[in-house]
């Protein structure tokens, strides 16, 4: 579970005040889509959300972890075992193969060729199962997102997070991708919790949250 409580977030000197006092709570295994316009805060969330920045107050626990009170050591073990993320652009690393790059949070551990079975496997769901040898430019831009989930799901994450992981995307592919994270939901009961700013891809989570500069506007769960 993801809870969050009184949170709020600020930059920059005189204090912009990003996000609100925002608290709510997101049960295990649920998927969840923020969505609003360009600068109503949802990026700033998500990143709070999935420990990749600290609140300026109130706070944010996953699985009752506070992420603001670890190490540096105990984040990134935190996040290498219970955190997969997505965002708009790959990060695949050119010089690596399709299957390297899925392999590469595993071998962080040095568990890659334990894991190297589970890797295929995902390949093989995400559609590129002959192409696992492939350097990413040899792939289209669908294909090296469909890599970066099969990464993401690597390492069977509680959670996955995902930044806009459509935006750089034609229709088609788009809808690929979210296909692959609903069934990432559906098969592992993983928590998604997905930023976007297009209501279509937005309605197909159970659950929507619309961020409106930096307020919860409104909170609907699918009945």
């Amino acid at each position: 579970m993801i809870k969050v409580n009184s949170l709020i977030k600020s930059f920059g000197h005189p204090e912009t005040r990003v996000l609100k006092n925002l608290s709510f709570e997101i049960p295990q295994g649920q998927f969840v889509s923020i969505w609003g316009r360009s600068g109503s805060g949802k990026t700033t969330l998500l990143y709070l959300l999935s420990t990749l920045d600290k609140p300026t107050s109130g706070s944010v626990t996953l699985n009752n972890n506070n992420p603001a009170l670890m190490n540096e050591k105990q984040l990134h073990d935190f996040r290498n075992l219970n955190i997969g993320f997505i965002f708009q652009f790959h990060y695949l690393l050119p010089e690596l193969s399709a299957l390297e790059n899925v392999l590469l949070p595993a071998r962080r551990n040095n568990l890659h060729k334990d894991y190297e079975p589970r890797a295929i496997e995902l390949l093989n769901e995400v559609g590129l199962g002959e192409k696992t040898s492939r350097l990413p430019s040899q792939l289209s831009g669908g294909e090296q997102q469909r890599v970066a989930i099969a990464r993401s799901l690597i390492m069977k994450p509680k959670f996955i997070f995902a930044d806009e992981p459509t935006g750089s995307l034609d229709t088609q592919n788009g809808q690929k991708v979210m296909e692959l994270l609903l069934k990432a939901h559906n098969e592992y009961k993983t928590t998604v919790v997905l930023v976007t700013h297009e209501k279509e891809y937005a309605q197909q989570a159970e659950r929507r949250i619309f961020l409106v500069d930096g307020i919860i506007e409104s909170d609907e769960t699918k009945g």
